[in-house]
């Protein structure tokens, strides 16, 4: 991977930006009202070859960020969640914090028991990254909301649209409140 100068100035490397960016994110995420997300989830810099080994059978060609979830059950059968968020290492601080939205998108859906489709999932929590790159409003984050609204791929791109068409419509508050009772 090669990065151009203005983005290398701004890579994510040190454990404070992790952190700041981390705690910046939350705010945006909780400022429209996606609040229950943990505040102390490791976050673990990683190269393209231990990202897409973390992921598996999920890993895809634009693979920037994974979160890995747990469900342990102690002896007293009390359970408990877990979670890790692993990013690709070398990425522009804007760009770093876009994918740990959309990361933090999935953790919210789990602590929240939100099961959707796999298009829903990743439309809904590239929502999460829409946010971040939208209040950034630099033309680098312009050109990232252009490349997801015109993303060929059924779950990124089409998934992404259909809840941006929602999102649009109906508000977040509205948005997030069909999500956690979609029965009513």
């Amino acid at each position: 991977r090669h990065l151009c100068s203005l983005c290398q100035t701004s890579v994510v490397k040190e454990d404070s930006v992790i952190q700041n960016s981390y705690h910046s994110v939350l705010t945006q995420l909780e400022s429209v009202g996606l609040r229950n997300i943990p505040k102390k989830i490791p976050i673990e810099l990683v190269n393209l070859h231990q990202l897409k080994n973390n992921s598996g059978n999920l890993a895809h060609s634009n693979l920037k960020g994974f979160t890995k979830t747990e469900l342990l059950t102690n002896s007293k059968n009390n359970q408990t969640r877990t979670y890790q968020v692993f990013l690709l290492n070398g990425l522009p601080k804007i760009e770093f914090e876009a994918v740990l939205a959309h990361e933090l998108l999935h953790v919210w859906l789990y602590e929240n028991r939100v099961t959707l489709l796999s298009e829903s999932t990743e439309g809904f929590c590239n929502l999460g990254s829409a946010l971040i790159y939208e209040n950034d409003g630099t033309h680098f984050s312009d050109i990232h909301l252009q490349a997801m609204t015109n993303d060929s791929d059924h779950y990124y791109g089409s998934g992404y649209r259909r809840l941006k068409a929602r999102l649009d419509e109906s508000g977040c508050n509205n948005l997030v409140q069909n999500l956690l009772n979609p029965d009513n």
